[in-house]
């Protein structure tokens, strides 16, 4: 029996099979649509059957992929929609490929396949075999059934460090379970990548890797994944037995097949009993291989600490943490799922405040919206259900961006910084994260000096923080005053004879819900080396937050060497203030008239020095003696200008499609003149314009960077300014590089572009979309540069020795 949707007042339209299966079997079919309704029954329906819809009820408008016959029924139901052609270009792009690439998948190069996946693993233990291993968890369905090509294993990543013992805390984070969705596993292979190389870097990451451990199933659907890199809109698993043996839509939907309420939803209303559905839940609980490892690996590292009724709740000091990461819709989910939503709290799981707080803190970082689970429309058989409701464990979805095949632009600027913060503030949770969910984050722990000689006196600052969360949809979390702080130096506080140092706020009382906190600590007891500083606050409420870190490092007379000099330009011997200069974690800048000292432990460094407008130098085989200082000028090759236009002097070569122009007002939002493609007011609905740069010159240039200001004030989620380049004078243009939408603010952008670098026939534009609702004052942009270093620009510089004090400059 077919499922059927409520459209408009009270008429029912069956749904067709398009619209309940959605198989992808032509890219070119797809097309992003946008419905306009606020009818909550609707909504409901159209997200029980498509899934990961995007719901922006403020705006009124619901955003799905839709095939032919889903256009057909639209169409037939009276309802006001269109398509939006900027994601529809988005979806379609697997048929393209990007300039000059020659691995990952066709167009969205910022994802690696499967294959690569699986070899980046190896490579991870091979190359940090103390902290890293994989562990071979179970085999995919096409494994177990022998099928053409081999099938894959389910691999698990898990980081920790072999040489502390212990019971850890542990964070188990599986992604792209659903294979479409690309984000998802990138996202959690970047992070494991993030943690390793900043060991002994970065002192979370140092402390959670001692202490802690992260299991990452970064590909939960192998075989399902493979079919999507080849462009189809892979959902499911791919097993043979649901729905035909050659069909686009056969396979049983993972995140509906977990044992926990599984089938739990009344009238199919959280999966589907249909084998060709995209919510197809599978003959029964786990019976998918996919499943059954995964399960058996997630209660094989949690112990269960609930009860066996719906009501009970998980004990308070459970540890550890459960992720389950899809795309789209930019939310922040937790359980339950398999409820129906209703007046009370019947609907809510029982550990509901602290999993609440939690997912709100988690959405501050991301700016997604945090909600339970079914407030959408309710699901049964699922991950983040069964993880909390078997054992306890507080389990989160999170929904990444905005669509299935997200565009790199979006996910290198805003989905992957935004959440690698998000997991980072997670993983500090996991060691208590119910009595840890409603306190304050200590943040820019800072100890100075840096590094000190024994028995010198070490000012250790902290910023502690209860105003992190996010209350939109509905919440009513409140920031707190803070009223005490601890540090704990050279053990951890949970360690045995850990000693609290007490903080105390800087203005003098602990009145506000942020709070600066500082303490003196005397290192003449600390043994020489770095030292984990922990750092941890407390509300108004009693709320302990999570814990957090920094360094702080001690060294004997004889152990530490210094390095100094004066930073100089190599075109005209002019000094340099401001370069930032670094040797491993250790870092320093050079002062107003281009001089910097650096205190170093004895031992040999690559020294880095970088500045505005000049390219990266490293001196190698620097060597540090004890008690002795190294005299080390820096000499800098500037970039070269390749590409430069300032609204003030007018178009200078740049093609403005209307209405581009340059602001006529004596100040805009960039303080000066400025380009804009709204110089009349609020932009044009469904606009699609652009600002296009003269043909530039980059052969024998390296490292080319574009930096502009810009100003974007569009609707957040739904107009872009995008920034794309061209390999040939504009005849194709590539996908965007960066977007901005809904930053209505002023700042510099500065962007790295490497597949311009060498190429004769470059080119820019600055393209700007809007859909057909709500305009806004539009996107500013000023002061549009272009640099590049390499030895074209070099040439052009005054002649410094190749080889200098054994280095080359």
């Amino acid at each position: 029996m077919r499922h059927a949707f409520a459209v408009g007042l009270g008429l029912l339209l069956p749904v067709s099979p398009a619209f309940a299966q959605n198989p992808r079997a032509a890219v070119e079919q797809i097309e992003v649509v946008r419905v306009h309704t606020r009818d909550e029954a609707l909504i409901r329906r159209i997200g029980s059957l498509h899934t990961h819809v995007i719901v922006d009820r403020a705006k009124g408008v619901i955003v799905f992929e839709a095939d032919p016959m889903d256009r057909a029924l639209l169409k037939s139901g009276g309802l006001r929609w269109e398509v939006d052609v900027e994601a529809t270009r988005a979806v379609n792009l697997p048929q393209q490929r990007l300039p000059g690439q020659s691995k990952g998948i066709p167009g969205f190069l910022c994802y690696r396949t499967v294959a690569e996946t699986r070899a980046r693993l190896d490579e991870l233990v091979s190359l940090y075999p103390g902290f890293a291993s994989v562990i071979d968890i179970g085999d995919s369905w096409e494994k177990t059934a022998a099928q053409p090509g081999g099938g894959e294993d389910l691999r698990v990543l898990r980081l920790a460090n072999a040489a502390i013992g212990g019971d850890k805390p542990k964070l188990f984070i599986m992604s792209s379970v659903h294979a479409r969705e690309y984000t998802p596993a990138e996202l959690g292979l970047r992070f494991a990548e993030w943690l390793l190389a900043n060991y002994g870097v970065d002192a979370d990451a140092t402390w959670l890797l001692d202490h802690q451990e992260l299991h990452l199933l970064v590909h939960a659907n192998p075989d399902g994944r493979k079919r999507a890199e080849g462009g189809l809109s892979w959902r499911k698993n791919t097993n043979t037995a649901y729905c035909g043996a050659t069909s686009n839509s056969r396979g049983a939907d993972l995140n509906r097949n977990w044992p926990f309420k599984w089938a739990a939803v009344p009238n199919d209303g959280g999966s589907s009993p249909a084998p060709c559905s995209l919510t197809y839940r599978g003959p029964a609980a786990g019976s998918e291989p996919e499943t059954q490892a995964t399960v058996a690996y997630v209660r094989s590292i949690f112990p269960d600490r609930r009860g066996p009724q719906d009501g009970d709740p998980a004990d308070i000091d459970t540890r550890g943490l459960f992720f389950d990461i899809h795309s789209y819709s930019q939310l922040v989910l937790w359980p339950w799922g398999w409820t129906t939503p209703g007046p009370g709290t019947a609907d809510q799981a029982p550990n509901v405040v602290p999993l609440e707080a939690l997912g709100r803190r988690f959405a501050w970082f991301s700016g997604y919206t945090p909600q339970q689970a079914n407030d959408l429309y309710p699901t049964d058989g699922t991950t983040e259900d069964t993880a909390y409701g078997e054992l306890g464990v507080p389990a989160y979805t999170f929904e990444l961006g905005t669509a299935f095949f997200q565009d790199c632009a979006l996910f290198e600027d805003r989905i992957l910084p935004d959440n690698l913060r998000t997991l980072l503030f997670a993983a500090r949770n996991a060691r208590a994260p119910y009595r840890s969910a409603s306190g304050p984050d200590p943040r820019e722990i800072v100890a100075e000096p840096d590094l000190v000689v024994r028995g010198e006196t070490v000012s250790l600052r902290a910023v502690i923080d209860d105003t992190r969360f996010n209350n939109s949809a509905g919440g009513g979390q409140a920031a707190q005053a803070i009223v005490a702080a601890s540090a704990w130096v050279g053990a951890a506080p949970w360690a045995a004879g850990a000693s609290a140092i007490p903080m105390a706020p800087t203005d003098g009382s602990w009145n506000q819900p942020s709070e600066a906190a500082s303490v003196s600590i005397d290192t003449s007891s600390l043994a020489s080396g770095r030292h984990l500083a922990f750092v941890q606050g407390t509300d108004a409420g009693g709320n302990d937050g999570p814990i957090a870190a920094g360094f702080v490092q001690v060294y004997g007379a004889d152990q530490i060497g210094s390095v100094r000099g004066v930073a100089r330009s190599a075109a005209t011997g002019a000094t340099i203030p401001g370069v930032q200069i670094s040797a491993g974690s250790l870092r320093t800048s050079s002062a107003t008239d281009g001089s910097y000292t650096r205190r170093l432990p004895v031992g040999s460094y690559t020294l880095q020095a970088q500045a505005a407008g000049f390219e990266t130098l490293s001196v190698a085989d620097l060597t540090i003696t004890a008690a002795a200082t190294l005299d080390r000028d820096l000499q800098l090759y500037a970039l070269c200008r390749r590409l430069d236009n300032d609204a003030e002097s007018g178009p200078v070569g740049w093609t403005a499609s209307a209405p581009w122009a340059i602001t006529t007002a004596a100040t805009t939002q960039t303080g000066s003149r400025a380009w804009t493609e709204s110089p009349g007011g609020n932009y044009l609905p469904n606009a699609n314009t652009s600002l296009t740069s003269p043909v530039f010159d980059l052969s024998n240039y390296s490292a080319p960077q574009l930096s502009f200001d810009s100003w974007c004030d569009t609707e957040s989620g739904w107009d872009f300014g995008n920034i794309e380049y061209s390999a040939n004078g504009g005849s194709t243009w590539s996908t965007p590089a960066w977007r901005c939408s809904g930053d209505a603010s002023l700042r510099r952008v500065t962007l790295a572009l490497p597949a311009l670098a060498n190429l004769a026939q470059a080119r820019l534009r600055f393209r700007f979309t809007s859909d057909s609702s709500t305009q806004r004052d539009g996107w500013y942009v000023d002061n549009i540069v272009l640099e590049a270093g390499g030895l074209a620009c070099r040439a052009t510089q005054i002649a410094v020795p190749l080889f200098m004090d054994g280095f080359e400059p």
